[in-house]
């Protein structure tokens, strides 16, 4: 008895029982008469001869108390009769009825969102659908439980475009349903939702199932996913509207039930010879044959469709014209239309067993609705015009996107909201994070300031909590954009009655309209560094070039021992003193003698002039700007260094230093001292220090040698440099995108076209450049390279940000297509300016410039 076998036993075996209980009975009852039938032959057989009218008396009794026996019975049998199929019915009832509220109890949903890259690859289709298949109960499971039945629906909710494919399955089978989907589509998401989150249909609209197709096309094979190599589930979720739901249910059942399908139309090729057969005859014999080998998994199946859409009918009627289409081969299947029963409706995850309202299918032709879509198919682009009659689009995933886990990048600095179809959640980048350092690249107008501003913004928040807790960060801005930016919002707080810590907050305007100048005196040693480490950052500094030639390194090699000379006299020097060491001999001579390294002073002394005169003009060529230029010279030209940088990191300090304007060269001067003034304060700092953040407007305007050196040190600091830019394809030092490439802790682009090769490059193809053209506004896709388990890791994810909003002196938002945005930028500068000559930390211009002509006409003097 198969039945008892396990786990081959089919689902379909316990219905078998009573009939085997009637064959036991009658085998009894066979028995017994037997026994009676020798009772009466025995004293026949042995030779005795009983009285034959005794006997004949005793068969006419036997005969008519017989009849009366039967007569008497006959009604009771009749109504054994009628009773067994009404018990058997009742029994079958009630043990549905039981299943189906086991199966409630034990019901799980999920939701399948497919991403971008789905391919139609049938070997492992078909492989899903055998596991599917294999999926059943063993014995004692199956008495309890019944059969597994799985539900698959592709659904548009009303009022939406959105096609999105569901699932419920039994709580048992989770595990695998999970590893059967995951295998053959591994960059889908899975989501287990909720019964609330199950769509389901709304009362009225119209609708009904699908059946087998009788008549000549009775039992014979459906169309195969295998045969065909196409998949037709696009073309009929194109054919769904708003409001519209397709309900797959099914369930592994025994080969038997395959075979029982297709026994009829067998039985008609049993009598016919192929070569009596009509062509057509001999096609359908031998796909059936092909199709029913004993090897294939069966599978019971309800298919239903319904839609509560104003125009339901002519929905469900095209609708049902893509499937039947879609599944019709040698056999078809038909609509049934449904006016007063919606099989959707039923929300219990076993159907009832309505007569003729299930098929039989094989795996193959399950297959053709159980996949996913390949992506390539334009279901999954959104309709150009969206209304109540547009088609639906599938929801899917795009490339990077992804569902963040609960601890995953949910601490730190906001970076933006993750951009997914289903879930919206911060993301942010600890402090740790950020010492790796990033970059922020996009198009003008594509939301990178929109980024920055989110990134600065949000260390605000937490600033003005706590400012004495929580770090501090340094802008510095040759745009002048981010700067009026943040410190309009920090004035649009400080008025509407937020208390601001100013004496943490620092303006510094280093452009030719600012009224009171900083000291960044070259020369400056405020770390106290070694004379020789810090005379080589300022050669690299001043001459900020990349390459190996031999000039640059002559060059490098003179103005590091210059300036070595000049940092070791017991006078303060400026950058003014490196031109006249290398003009005026006396002066050098001056110089070199009260120096204190012996090499140094050696060199010097052995230095052929003519070797001297050969390279000097290369180094003076980049000093003679900054002495040219009035505003260069008061910053340069005084003999301190203003800022206090490693209070402003060790107590959290807000830092604004306004580029506006500085030429090329002058830019990469500035922003190369105060980057290797801040990198040697991190790094002298002890680990595990108050964090600091540096951002660098516009970077590809400044590529110097000094970002190539802090991306490729192994030296921990608490220091994070951020480089925002424009298009990456500006970046043109390879060594630079080189050393990005390989240790740049995170990358965000926004939209960007000719930048978009660097980006995948630079993220090594993780995030792909034609998705990075695509990226709409104020969308940006996020890298993040980091260390899990003592193993290298990529995170990446897609974000969106705020608009990069300022408001107005009254306090509304500044409309960005007026010059109200100028109106709004330039009442936060001035708030900064005002706070910039408050502090007293920069001078005013008129005093620096008497006191820099005063300095200059002495050392004329002391020249001449």
């Amino acid at each position: 008895m198969s039945w008892l076998k396990m786990p081959k036993g089919g689902p379909d075996d316990l219905a078998k029982i009573p009939w085997y209980f009637l064959y036991v009975v009658l085998g009894i009852a066979f028995l017994f008469l037997l026994a009676k039938i020798w009772e009466f032959l025995q004293p026949r057989l042995e030779g005795k001869s009983p009285d034959t009218s005794e006997a004949v008396d005793t068969v006419n009794d036997t005969v008519a108390s017989s009849g009366n026996y039967i007569l008497s019975w006959l009604p009771t049998v009749i109504a054994i009769l009628i009773c067994i199929p009404l018990l058997y019915i009742a029994i079958r009832w009630l043990m549905i009825m039981y299943y189906r509220r086991q199966a409630v109890k034990g019901v799980r949903y999920l939701r399948i969102l497919p991403s971008d890259n789905i391919e139609l690859e049938i070997d492992k289709i078909t492989m899903m659908t055998r596991t599917f298949g294999g999926m059943i109960r063993h014995l004692t499971r199956r008495i309890r439980f019944g059969n597994p039945w799985f539900r698959i629906r592709f659904a548009i909710p009303a009022g939406s475009n959105e096609i999105g494919i569901y699932m419920s399955y039994p709580k048992d089978k989770g595990n695998s349903v999970f590893d059967t989907i995951k295998s053959v589509y591994p960059s889908a998401e899975i989501h287990e939702i909720t019964k609330d989150q199950f769509p389901e249909a709304e009362n009225g609209g119209s609708g009904g199932i699908f059946t087998f197709q009788l008549g000549k096309r009775k039992g014979l094979p459906l169309a195969s996913l295998e045969q065909k190599k196409e998949s037709p589930i696009g073309n009929i979720l194109n054919s769904l509207r708003p409001g519209t739901y397709l309900d797959l249910q099914f369930s592994p059942v025994s080969w038997s039930q395959l075979e029982d399908r297709s026994e009829d139309v067998m039985d008609s090729f049993k009598d016919k010879k192929i070569s009596e057969m009509e062509p057509e005859e001999k096609a359908r014999r031998i796909s059936l044959m092909k199709r029913l080998t004993g090897r294939e998994l069966s599978f019971k199946v309800r298919l239903s469709l319904w839609s509560n859409h104003e125009n339901s009918v002519s929905i469900v009627r095209s609708s049902a014209n893509a499937i039947e289409t879609a599944m019709n081969y040698d056999g078809a299947i038909r609509f049934w239309p449904q006016k007063w029963w919606n099989p959707i409706k039923d929300q219990n995850p076993i159907p009832y067993p309505y007569p003729s309202t299930f098929m039989v299918w094989d795996g193959n032709e399950l297959a053709n609705l159980f996949h996913l879509p390949p992506s390539s198919h334009w279901i999954y682009k959104e309709p150009e015009k969206t209304d109540k009659n547009s088609r639906g689009y599938l929801m899917h995933l795009v490339n990077d996107q992804r569902t963040l886990e609960d601890n995953e990048l949910n601490e730190g600095i906001l970076i933006g909201v993750a951009k997914h179809p289903l879930h919206t959640r911060e993301v942010r980048v600890s402090h740790n994070q950020l010492t790796k350092h990033f970059l922020l690249s996009g198009t003008s107008g594509m939301g990178r300031s929109s980024a920055s501003t989110q990134i600065i913004q949000s260390m605000i928040d937490d600033w003005l909590k706590d400012p004495d807790s929580h770090p501090g960060f340094t802008i510095l801005d040759p745009a002048r954009e981010i700067i009026a930016i943040i410190e309009n919002r920090l004035r649009f707080l400080e008025e509407s009655g937020e208390k601001i810590p100013k004496d943490k907050i620092h303006h510094f305007n280093l452009s030719s309209d600012t009224s009171h100048v900083v000291g960044l005196n070259l020369l400056a040693n405020p770390n106290n560094n070694p004379i020789d480490q810090i005379a080589e950052q300022i050669a690299e500094v001043l001459l900020h070039k990349h390459g190996k030639s031999e000039s640059l390194t002559r060059m490098k090699r003179l103005l590091t021992l210059a300036v070595h000379s000049l940092m070791e006299h017991d006078e303060h020097h400026t950058v003014l003193c490196v031109d006249e060491f290398f003009r005026d001999p006396a002066f050098r001579a001056q110089i070199v003698q009260k120096g204190k390294d012996p090499y140094v002073k050696r060199f010097w002394t052995k230095l052929d002039q003519q070797e001297l005169k050969k390279e000097v003009e290369g180094i003076l060529n980049h000093i003679d700007p900054l002495l040219q230029d009035p505003t260069m010279r008061r910053m340069y030209l005084q003999k301190e260094m203003t800022l206090d940088i490693m209070k402003y990191m060790d107590e959290g300090h807000l830092v604004f230093i306004d580029l506006d304007g500085m030429k090329d060269h002058e830019l990469k001067v500035t922003v190369g001292q105060l980057v290797n003034h801040y990198y040697q304060a991190a790094i002298k700092r002890p680990v595990g220090s108050k964090f600091h953040l540096m951002m660098i407007e516009e970077a590809h305007m400044i590529q110097i040698p000094l970002f190539t050196e802090i991306f490729l040190s192994d030296t921990k600091c608490d220091l994070g440099l951020g480089l925002i830019t424009r298009e990456i394809d500006q970046f043109n030092n390879e060594e630079l995108v080189q050393a990005m490439k390989g240790n740049i802790g995170m990358v965000i682009s926004c939209a960007q076209l000719e930048g978009a090769d660097e980006i995948e490059e630079l993220t090594r193809k993780h995030i792909k450049a034609s998705f990075v053209e695509k990226l709409a506004e104020r969308t940006a896709a996020v890298y993040i390279q980091s260390k899990k388990n003592q193993r290298k890791t990529v995170t990446t994810c897609v974000v969106s940000n705020l608009p990069p909003s300022v408001f107005l002196p009254d306090g509304s938002t500044a409309n960005y297509k007026t010059n109200e945005r100028i109106e709004a930028f330039q009442w936060g500068l001035d708030w900064g300016m005002k706070r910039m000559i408050e502090s007293g930390e920069a001078r005013e211009v008129e005093e620096l410039d008497e006191e820099i002509s005063h300095y200059m006409e002495q050392q004329r003097q002391e020249l001449t």
